[in-house]
């Protein structure tokens, strides 16, 4: 993933944002949200190989990697749940913004409760 070309895409699309504000605001926002998803969509796409490398030598090691699996999909929710209360804050709603991110954390905590268990169990297994 060349970093680079994520900057450059960002800085060339908040150029053409604050250009079009004046004129034109609701394009100014699409291009915004355009530029956003088509810098997610190149760093998912930059990121995946490495996952899927890391994925095989886990496989190979036969270690149990839920652990890892479970990291991954709240690093996932974190980043996705960044973008859209960002995007919601461009377009002038913060509340809305504030209540993805609330969503986002309950995701995340949900996510984590089989852990929780099980390090729970692990405990009293100790006791």
């Amino acid at each position: 993933m060349d970093v680079t070309k994520v900057l450059a895409i960002c800085l060339i699309a908040a150029a053409l944002a604050v250009l079009l504000k004046q004129q034109r605001a609701e394009y100014a926002l699409l291009i915004s949200l355009a530029a956003g998803v088509i810098v997610l969509i190149y760093i998912i796409s930059g990121v995946y190989s490495p996952l899927l490398s890391l994925k095989q030598r886990l496989d190979e090691t036969g270690a149990d990697y839920s652990f890892f699996t479970v990291a991954l999909k709240a690093l996932g929710i974190g980043y996705i749940t960044s973008f859209i209360a960002d995007s919601c804050r461009d377009c002038g709603e913060s509340s809305l913004a504030s209540k993805a991110e609330l969503a986002g954390k309950f995701g995340i905590f949900i996510l984590s409760v089989p852990l929780i268990l099980d390090i729970l169990e692990t405990a009293l297994l100790f006791l």
